[in-house]
């Protein structure tokens, strides 16, 4: 009996006391990750247009010659290593030997030949551009060739040559890009929902199914040759469009096998401080830098230099965008997110806090004129997004509000002055809409993203040169041209970056745009999904994710 007691009485005190160990139970819900794509694309080609999202499925679904891994390094992916001549011009890249499609069949350097012939064959390819560094690939994009004159040659079997035009520190980010993974462009990739199970995959995951609804079911490719590195075995990508329906799927803690959302990007701007607080999103910056573009061909105040710097001091990023949500982007210090020209710490030429001081010394120095506008209206063109609209209005807003202070604390200097009265109007159009405004110039702001693709920075600063097709805004420095044209010509890559950092200084001085935002990819993950990744582009990584399915009962 004594004996009894003293358990009971053991057993009494492990209950009060806050001693009890932890115990690890398994959850009875869905094991595999459930991540929503958002839209299912048109085909797995993807030439088209670019939606960062959707080549999420490319990058579960093919590999390329090389790979960005999770550190965001460029890494050998089906080409085991590559040589580099001394010239950098020429690339050997030397294929692994257990390489294969998912039905078996060996991968040879023949295919990767016939992708980049295909590619450059697709009519309406926005991507073509990316490999016209190649010889001979922009004649023979544009018809003037055969391939035969094109420098992608497979050697044999295992061996593939590429020669390039000139040498391309970027051509291996360039090889990375999820649209160059090896796939085939029969017509099984464009009636990709109906032939799924005809298509051989060269990824890490293959398509089992696809639903009415568009969920799409993946499984482990085990012909894959890192398949061991690979830790979940099935996952699911559900195409839920609306952003509300996402976040509530997300939101849901009830037991769900095939709906529920354990993964998502982009939530709604209206849920991101609170998802943000509860610890449930991840910011991870990415390439993407959005900026407001002056059209100086419009009226004579944009066209005014101390106009431009008096928006441009006064624009507070950092208020803006913290009264959206802190996550969603990081403000601009300068015109490119490239570490190689700002330097680590980040190089600061524009203030994210905005200086009325500023402002107030440009704003007397427009108003010295006698031509300028009272009761002027500005026009802020733009894509019409969600983020963008919210975040335009809040730019108009700040501009009228300061130039509208500054300029009533200033009258008595001139006359008139407090008739200046800016008026900004904000417009948003589709895609193509935007397009056709452009081209007619009726606008005289434009607020729009820029994708510093592969850290280029050649890519970036030559659009703002004389004969840039993308210069439709009436930017002209000849000194600016001979610069940019100095650093394409230059072959020490520091002397090159010492270049570029002139080419920055003119372009803040001159002011033909400015910088506003480094765009955030913010991931809403629950939290018992672990080791997701990104590329520097903004793609999510699969390759190491899962779900945790165990529970820890306190």
């Amino acid at each position: 009996m004594k004996k009894l007691l003293c358990i009971i009485l053991i057993f009494m005190m492990m209950l009060t006391s806050g001693c009890i160990e932890k115990k690890v139970k398994h959850s009875n819900s869905r094991k595999y990750l459930v991540y929503n794509l958002g839209q299912l694309p048109s085909d797995l080609l993807m030439l088209k247009d670019d939606n960062v999202r959707q080549k999420d499925l490319l990058l579960v679904l093919f590999e390329g010659l090389l790979r960005e891994d999770k550190y965001g390094q460029i890494v050998p992916a089906m080409a085991e290593k590559y040589d580099v001549s001394a010239d950098k011009i020429g690339y050997t890249f030397k294929l692994r030997s257990d390489i294969h499609y998912s039905d078996g069949t060996i991968i040879k350097a023949i295919d990767f030949v016939r992708l980049f012939h295909n590619i450059l064959l697709e009519k309406d390819n926005i991507y073509a551009k990316e490999l016209y560094c190649i010889f001979g690939a922009k004649d023979f994009s544009l018809g003037k060739v055969s391939f035969d004159k094109v420098a992608i040659v497979a050697k044999d079997d295992l061996t593939l040559e590429i020669r390039l035009n000139s040498a391309n520190e970027y051509f291996k980010n360039i090889l990375s890009n999820p649209v160059f993974t090896l796939r085939e462009t029969s017509m099984n990739m464009k009636n990709w929902k109906e032939s799924y199970d005809k298509i051989q995959y060269s990824g890490p995951f293959i398509i089992k199914d696809i639903n009415e609804e568009g969920e799409i079911y993946l499984i482990k490719n085990e012909k894959y040759w890192r398949a061991k590195e690979i830790v979940s075995i099935e996952m699911l990508f559900t195409t839920i469009k609306d952003e509300e329906k996402t976040l509530a799927d997300f939101e849901t803690t009830e037991s769900n096998n095939t709906s529920k959302i354990d993964v998502f990007v982009s939530p709604p701007i209206s849920e991101g401080i609170s998802l943000s607080m509860e610890k449930k999103t991840i910011a991870v910056p990415s390439q993407s830098m959005y900026y407001l573009t002056f059209n100086l061909n419009a009226k004579a105040s944009v066209k005014n230099n101390n106009f431009r710097n008096a928006i441009s001091a006064t624009i507070s990023k950092e208020f803006i965008i913290q009264s959206i949500s802190k996550d969603l982007a990081v403000p601009a210090i300068s015109y490119t997110t490239t570490n190689a020209v700002n330097g680590e710490g980040g190089k600061v030429i524009f203030d994210v806090f905005g200086s009325k001081d500023k402002g107030t010394k440009y704003l007397k120095e427009y108003l010295k004129l006698n031509s300028y506008e009272k009761k002027q209206e500005l026009i802020i063109v733009y894509e019409n997004r969600n983020l963008d609209d919210r975040i335009v209005k809040e730019i108009a807003k700040s501009i009228k509000e300061n130039l509208d202070e500054i300029a009533k604390n200033i009258k008595g200097h001139f006359d008139d002055v407090d008739y200046l009265n800016v008026k900004v109007v904000c417009k948003g159009y589709e895609k193509d809409e935007l397009k056709e405004v452009l081209k007619q110039g009726n606008y005289d702001m434009l607020y729009s993203k820029i994708d510093e693709e592969y850290g280029d920075m050649y890519k970036f600063f030559s659009r703002w040169t004389s004969n840039s097709s993308y210069n439709i805004y009436g930017y002209k420095n000849l000194e600016y041209d001979k610069t940019i044209q100095r650093a394409l010509m230059e072959s020490d890559n520091k002397k090159k970056i010492i270049i570029y950092n002139e080419a920055q200084d003119i372009l803040a001085k001159d002011l033909p745009c400015i910088p506003i935002y480094i765009l955030n990819t913010v991931i809403c993950k629950k939290e018992n999904v672990k080791d997701i990744y990104t590329t520097k582009g903004g793609n999510l990584i699969f390759d190491y994710a899962y779900k945790d399915n165990t529970i820890v009962v306190k």
